[in-house]
């Protein structure tokens, strides 16, 4: 049992890999997602290592898509950024696409993010649609796999024979000897000959993917750093493979023989260092554990390859009772050898990733971290069934060696055929680790992408950069953090003091002052405060620089203060129709009422929100699906069964219905769809089976019909935003446009993957457009016509069929799920989801309208209900609570006391296998 928790503590010392670098974005200025001040004319990106500029570039694009810099990309402060120059920015929003080639690795990464300039801000809901940098380069690790295979036979091979085998004690096969070495130099060559034609074909693989990456000539290639760390590995290729060729000429192997086969193995090896993430940092230290903990990598299980391979067969063709001694006595002086290389492994491992990345929470967290597991359990497996050589096979052998039954051979030849397998696994595994980023490059990737807990903005008066973070910037107690530098980070020579206020002009709030203390953090001051925000809306908040030599500059900003989804309470509140039918769509009308269509009878239904009682009106049809209120308040719907529309007009309570006139083709009637209604009252419908779109002039009684581009691609909802444009979903392709309706022009969006059944369109107060995908498994996505972006939010119940997005006074999102007897809200500052339940089942609801107040009003279709969730904040006032943190361990105090274990494990392990070696050696040359 001791035995076994040693070896656990060694399998996690183990486990740390190396891995090859290559460049991900360090800094951006001006910074992702931030506003920079109109006039910027420059924009620089650093990376984490050097880069080629030869093939390297920055792009910027503007909104258009238009490429705007001035193609001038150049070294800004070495070869670790990149600048570009633009004419001077205008307000709008600017998309930067990177592509850098590492001067390490030679990865070519590409990357993008986004920008504002001016007033423009920029939607952290965008942050999924910026590119990233990829997490493992899956054709170059495949390229670079068999050459770490092949490197690792020729070098675990001539060591093990060198000095393992090649001191090791012939006595008892001295009338053999020169058959077994004849065989055993066929052997060996033939498993060298193996690795190196391997490490041959590995390079030509590196040489062919890398030109297929930068689109060049391999000659191009060749000329870049690292093409020469290629061609001096193909030189030492080629040599050793001269070396080789030498040996196979000669009849037996000798330690002269051998020695330039060593020597090129180990340069062969440093090639790989040159391409790692120790090179990549440019420290010493790290660099010589990089080489080291290559070699003694190698050695294990090359070494492991040698005994299975190599000298076991050779073994086989001396007489069975000597080969039986033979394969005994090499299991201990293997294990030595191989004890040896995890201990080094086990000290310059944990060392090599401390000087590369101390971060244990990043490192657990990163799928670099997931490999790690992985390779720790392939060591682990390895290092058992070494364990099984000692103590299974090498034990009962001992017992039974003055029998001369002894059984070895056979039995130790499958177990090293499968630790062969398992090392060539863990090597497959390090060349997805040497072909990935270091946790840093992941983490920080991903941290952008997450919706955070909080607010921090980046804002830009004339000559400083404000950093400001509200925390948890939700009613309630709230801290305010603020930094002041220049723009490139630095702090501000003669800053005095930062001052902040607080107003809400909506409720007459006069600005108070937040006191701010000041607070270290590395070489800049931040300054922080405490406020307390007692209600839900829009409040102004001034953040000024005091400088004693400068004037004063400050920067003003009108931020939404909401709760937190989970700090809402939710009530619905129902009300049952006076008879029965199946309600369907409802529509606040604005002055107090909601409108309700009936599927199942021609009528409308017209409920008081002040008394609580419905009103019918009925008309000559078959039903009322959906509807729209026009600008004079008549209330129109569309009667898909008998496809037509109509209207009923409230004040006189008159109806009336209006035929369509014959669409292509004419046989088939016109299903309407959905309804909106223009500035011009002209009223606007959707005709799914003739892909069109019509707009009915009430004045002229004339239609106007608007044929779709795309082929029989099912439109659905119409809806027309503050700019006259007439969107519409087309449900059956998956798209989304909209109609010019001065000019006739129609435009088509298709995301990819193409949306699934969207219906209805809800506009937000940026003008996004919010589209439900009324499909199982389906969610509610938003669309950016400014980026031509889509965001894809997810329901959380998988049975769901989502349908009508619709906004609380807080700015979330609620949107039906039809199927589950839930609604559901998303909240698009924070990207939090939550489901709230429908108190009766079977609900089957639908569509959602809102009041003047922003309640939330929805129809239960099946039980016949109206019903009203009523938002409730519950604010927390006792004080500012405290970010997340999660329990953090300091590396060191992880890997010091495992990489001591390890130490006091494999001493005590080569403690035991040189007494074995000892004691076997007394029972075999007795």
């Amino acid at each position: 049992m001791k035995r076994l928790l040693l070896a656990l503590v060694l399998f996690s010392a183990v486990g740390f890999p190396l891995a090859s670098a290559h460049p991900f974005t360090d800094e951006t200025i001006p910074p992702q997602f931030s506003s920079a001040p109109a006039g910027t004319s420059e924009v620089i990106v650093i990376y984490s290592e050097a880069i080629e500029i030869n093939f390297s570039a920055l792009k910027v694009f503007d909104s258009n898509g238009d490429q705007v810099d001035n193609k001038d990309t150049r070294y800004y402060e070495g070869d670790y950024s990149l600048v570009v120059t633009t004419p001077p920015l205008e307000d709008g929003v600017y998309t930067v696409t990177s592509k850098v080639l590492s001067r390490v690795d030679g990865h070519l990464v590409d990357y993008a993010f986004v920008f504002a300039v001016g007033d423009v801000k920029i939607d952290p809901a965008l942050i999924e649609s910026t590119s990233t940098t990829d997490l493992i380069f899956f054709p170059e690790a495949g390229a670079r796999f068999p050459g770490l295979v092949g490197q690792t036979i020729a070098l675990g091979a001539v060591i093990a024979s060198m000095f393992v085998w090649g001191t090791q004690r012939k006595d008892v096969i001295k009338d053999e000897l020169g058959k077994f070495e004849k065989f055993f130099h066929s052997k060996f060559m033939s498993l060298v000959g193996i690795g190196l034609i391997i490490v041959f074909a590995s390079n030509i693989l590196m040489l062919t993917v890398q030109t297929l990456r930068l689109e060049t000539s391999a000659l191009d290639a060749l000329q870049t750093s690292f093409g020469m760390t290629w061609i001096i590995r193909m030189a030492i290729t080629i040599a050793l493979l001269g070396v080789w060729f030498g040996m196979e000429r000669t009849k037996k192997l000798s330690f002269k023989n051998q020695l330039p086969l060593l020597i090129l193995s180990l340069i062969l090896i440093g090639t790989t260092t040159m391409m790692g993430h120790g090179m990549a940092s440019e420290q010493p230290p790290a660099i010589a554990l990089d080489y080291i903990h290559n070699l003694v990598s190698a050695i294990w299980i090359g070494g492991i390859i040698f005994f299975a391979f190599t000298l076991l067969p050779s073994f086989g063709r001396l007489d069975e009772t000597i080969r039986e001694k033979m394969s005994l006595a090499a299991i201990p002086r293997f294990s030595i050898m191989i004890i040896i290389a995890i201990g080094v492994v086990i000290i310059s491992g944990p060392t090599l990733m401390w000087l590369l990345e101390s971060d244990v929470g990043m490192i657990t967290e990163s799928t670099y971290g997931k490999l790690i597991m992985v390779k720790i359990l392939l060591a682990a497996a390895m290092i058992g069934i070494g364990g099984y050589h000692q103590f299974g096979i090498q034990k009962k052998a001992e017992k039974n060696i003055r029998s001369g039954t002894i059984s070895v051979n056979k039995k130790l030849k499958r177990a090293l055929k499968v630790e062969t397998a398992l090392g060539i696994i863990l090597l497959g595994v390090v060349a997805l680790l040497t072909n990935g980023t270091l946790p840093e490059g992941e983490i920080q990737t991903v941290e952008t992408q997450e919706a955070t807990y909080g607010f921090s903005t980046l804002e830009f008066a004339e000559q400083v950069k404000f950093n400001i973070e509200i925390f948890p910037f939700s009613t309630g107690a709230n801290s305010i953090t603020v930094e002041a530098t220049d723009f490139v980070g630095n702090p501000i020579s003669d800053l005095d003091d930062v001052k902040v206020k607080i107003s809400n002009p909506f409720r007459n709030i006069s600005p108070i002052v937040i006191p701010m203390e000041s607070i270290s953090e590395n070489e800049n001051i931040k300054f922080q405060g405490e406020t307390t925000f007692g209600f839900s809306g829009y409040w102004q908040i001034e953040v000024e620089a005091q400088r004693a030599e400068s004037a004063n500059e400050g920067k003003t900003l009108n931020l939404l203060i909401k709760p937190r989804l989970d700090d809402l309470k939710a009530e619905i509140i129902e009300y049952e129709f006076p008879e029965a039918g199946a309600p369907l769509y409802p529509e606040f009308d604005g002055k107090g009422n909601i409108w309700i269509t009936d599927s199942a009878e021609p009528r409308l239904w017209k409920f008081s929100i002040a008394d609580g009682k419905f009103t019918k009106y009925e008309f000559d049809g078959q039903a009322s699906i959906t509807l729209k209120i026009d600008n004079d308040g008549k209330v129109w719907f569309t009667d898909i069964p008998e496809g037509r529309i109509g209207y009923v007009d409230p004040s006189s309570g008159e109806s009336e219905i209006v035929e369509f006139p014959d669409i292509i083709p004419v046989i088939d009637r016109n299903y309407a769809i959905t309804l909106d209604v223009d500035d011009n009252n002209g009223v606007w419908a959707t005709i799914a089976n003739k892909n069109v779109l019509v707009r009915y002039d009430q004045d002229t009684k004339e239609f106007d019909v608007h044929k779709l581009p795309t082929k029989d691609s099912g439109p659905f909802a119409v809806a027309i935003d503050d700019s006259g444009k007439v969107w519409f979903t087309q449900q059956t392709t998956g798209q989304v446009g909209f109609l010019e309706p001065d000019s006739g022009e129609i435009k088509e969006f298709v995301p990819e993957p193409p949306l699934a059944t969207p219906e209805t369109i809800t506009f937000d107060s940026d003008g996004n457009l919010w589209i439900a995908e009324h499909q199982e498994g389906g969610g509610i996505t938003k669309y950016n016509p400014l980026l031509d972006s889509f965001e894809r939010i997810k329901a959380l119940d998988n049975a769901a069929f989502p349908n009508s997005a619709i906004f609380d006074r807080y700015e979330n999102v609620w949107f039906a799920l039809h199927t589950v007897d839930k609604i559901a809200a998303y909240d698009p500052h924070r990207g939090n989801l939550i489901e709230v339940p429908i108190p009766t089942a079977e609900s089957w609801i639908q569509f959602t309208t809102s009041d003047d107040k922003n309640n939330i009003w929805f129809v239960e279709q099946k039980p016949a209900k109206l019903a009203m969730l009523k938002l409730t904040e519950t604010p927390s006032l006792g004080g500012v609570p405290q970010k997340p943190t999660e329990f953090n361990l300091e590396y060191t105090e992880v890997a010091s006391p495992l990489i001591a274990l390890g130490i006091i494990a494999t001493s005590l392990f080569f403690v035991k296998s040189v007494k074995d070696k000892r004691r076997i050696n007394s029972l075999v040359y007795e």
